[in-house]
């Protein structure tokens, strides 16, 4: 039980990393394969979960067909580095500032639930 425990959050840890790993590449193909990871890091989740069937399809699918698509189509338009676009900067502050006030309402919610009472319900 524990085992199964620490495997679930290793790979959980592992699909976030690489979730930002592909958010964060601006190259295309680096987040392609950040992409793989997550659906491999997936998979490994689902079988931590006893679920075989939907952890091979998620490789077989996924990592396999989608994944080889999207990284025919990248080498296909062959994107090279663009200069940066300066005057959208005002976005970056923009984005900064709905980042904190959904994190606030984050942790506003989490306050919330933990602070409700915890009475078990009678259905009779």
């Amino acid at each position: 039980m524990m085992a199964s425990t620490i495997l679930f959050y290793v790979f959980a840890g592992i699909a976030i990393a690489c979730a930002v790993s592909m958010v964060y590449h601006r190259n295309p193909l680096y987040s392609a394969v950040s992409l793989i990871g997550v659906f491999v890091s997936l998979a490994c989740l689902y079988l931590t979960l006893a679920a075989p069937f939907i952890a091979v399809t998620q490789i077989l699918v996924y990592a396999g067909a989608i994944m080889v698509l999207v990284v025919f189509v990248i080498m296909l338009l062959n994107l090279d580095e663009e200069k940066p676009l300066n005057r959208l900067r005002y976005l970056y502050a923009l984005g900064a500032g709905l980042g904190v006030v959904l994190m606030g309402q984050t942790l506003f919610i989490f306050y919330a639930v933990m602070r409700t009472p915890k009475n078990p319900v009678n259905w009779a």
